[in-house]
């Protein structure tokens, strides 16, 4: 049976190296999908990645529980992307990796490059959204969070999470409406 992450803490607290191995393989997954999602870098969101779990074991015996350890892994890795955001000051280079592969081998080569050019029109469009928004939509949509986890990681309210979801739908829905009423892709 595996060990809460809490009890995982209180081992890693106590200088069990294991239990913080055990800690990342629970939570590298989604900490690289979120960062990766904000930034749309690979090589970034990894070196991301690795500085939050660095800063979690550096501040470790500073965590309260006062909410989840997820929670607060997830603040800590929106906030390392906030930062590295706002250090770039421009867009992050689009990369055809940015959707998953979900293409069979029957489709044909048209249909396949039709569908990669869809994808990387929506990253595109999901990437010219400002930061917070951005943020919120990749922790909704992708990570599939709720409004109150969302909240507490940015620590913002609930009310402010709908409204920067809502405008992020909202821009994105017109943006790709604008490019369907002028003939789709090309």
């Amino acid at each position: 049976m595996a060990l809460s992450d809490s009890e995982l803490i209180h081992q890693i607290n106590n200088g069990n190296e294991k239990a913080f191995t055990e800690l990342i393989e629970r939570y590298q997954n989604k900490v690289y999908n979120t960062a990766y999602r904000i930034l749309g870098n690979h090589e970034d969101a990894l070196d991301l990645a690795q500085e939050s779990f660095i800063r979690i074991y550096k501040n470790l015996n500073k965590f309260q529980g006062k909410s989840s350890f997820s929670t607060w892994l997830f603040r800590i890795t929106t906030n390392l992307c906030r930062d590295e955001l706002r250090k770039r000051k421009r867009k992050p280079v689009i990369q055809e990796e940015n959707f998953s592969n979900i293409y069979q081998e029957e489709e044909n080569p048209e249909k396949i490059s039709l569908s990669r050019e869809l994808n990387s029109l929506i990253q595109e469009k999901i990437d010219s959204l400002v930061p917070e928004q951005k943020v919120v939509f990749t922790l909704r949509e992708f990570q599939g969070l709720s409004y109150q986890e969302i909240a507490d990681i940015l620590g913002v309210s609930m009310g402010t999470v709908k409204s920067r979801l809502s405008r992020a739908r909202q821009a994105l829905r017109e943006d790709l409406f604008e490019i369907i009423s002028k003939g789709g892709l090309e």
